[in-house]
């Protein structure tokens, strides 16, 4: 038992370094927050791609796909936004409040936190399960954020933009041209391949710290009972109805995992992005951010003791 507690929290270990350097980085006044914004924005279009392309070429989509995971994950995920949309509804009154808390609990921050954790625990090349998943839910997420704000501003979504939003997303950009590539039978030269990779590894470790330095540590302020309602059904509610309906339907390994990590992870930084140029509330999506990231350091092994515990990965 010892052994798999350890496992699992050596997974998350390496991400809550990252995360606390860049905490410290802010802290000390070494990373400002311009600065932040801008190098968070320079590594998820240059960086993001390469990461998604190196965990999908080369990997046998064929047998990776497993339609029923991808089912089970969208079906799971609009459950869960149509439980969240009609329960924050009914104990939130305010419309820009709403939608911040909706877009906090349903969309998780598997590409940054996601991916890195299932290469600590299966091992690189191993999880190309976890990034068919996030091919399939980062596109939704996209798109029912948009779709949420608009809705509670009293706004009308424009169907081609969010279209277009979703091809040039650069992690969707990234898994089409591995898509693309493995299709044309192009296999490319090491020479180009090094650099590839190279690039792919760095973006866990870089992205990390960036998420760290853009925690605004600055405090609740009025939004106490709002943020906690937040991070209790994003670490806790969500992943127990995820992981609960995935292990009633069988699912083990890696697919399991790749569950978890959809699930389980803490409130994706590009939520606070969307709140605030969509007319939600900052405030709200910001600390989401801030204390679920925190907070997931020691839930998210927990979630994966409980698994390995009882065999499943």
């Amino acid at each position: 038992m010892l052994q798999n507690f350890t496992i699992c929290v050596n997974a998350v270990i390496p991400s809550a370094i990252y995360l606390l350097l860049g905490i410290l980085l802010r802290y000390f006044g070494v990373a400002k927050e311009d600065e932040v914004r801008k190098f968070t924005h320079l590594t998820f279009i240059v960086l993001y791609p390469f990461m998604m392309f190196d965990n999908i070429y080369g990997k046998n989509i064929g047998e990776n796909m497993n339609v029923k995971l991808v089912v089970y994950c969208v079906l799971m995920l609009a459950f869960v936004i149509a439980l969240t949309w009609w329960i924050v509804c009914k104990i939130e009154s305010e419309d820009r409040n709403r939608s911040s808390m909706i877009q906090a609990i349903f969309r998780s921050n598997i590409v940054l936190m996601g991916l890195p954790i299932g290469i600590n625990l299966f091992g690189k090349g191993n999880v190309t399960a976890v990034a068919v998943v996030v091919l399939f839910i980062v596109p939704i997420y996209n798109v029912v954020s948009v779709v949420l704000f608009e809705r509670f501003r009293k706004g009308k979504a424009n169907v081609g933009k969010m279209v277009r939003g979703v091809l040039t997303n650069p992690i969707i950009v990234g898994a089409i041209v591995a898509l693309v590539v493995m299709a044309l039978g192009i296999e490319l030269p090491e020479v180009i391949l090094q650099p590839v990779v190279t690039l792919a590894d760095s973006t866990t470790a870089i992205a990390m710290v960036l998420l760290g330095a853009s925690l605004n540590m600055s405090g609740l302020k009025g939004e106490r009972r709002r943020v906690a309602i937040c991070v209790i059904g994003k670490l806790l509610v969500v992943p127990a109805i995820g992981i609960g309906g995935a292990v009633l339907l069988g699912f083990t390994g890696v697919e399991l995992v790749a569950v978890v990590l959809m699930v389980a992870t803490p409130t994706a930084l590009a939520s606070f992005a969307m709140a605030t140029s969509m007319g939600g509330n900052g405030e709200i999506a910001s600390n989401a951010v801030v204390f679920s990231s925190i907070a997931s350091c020691f839930t998210l092994p927990i979630w994966l003791f409980a698994l390995k515990t009882m065999g499943l990965f």
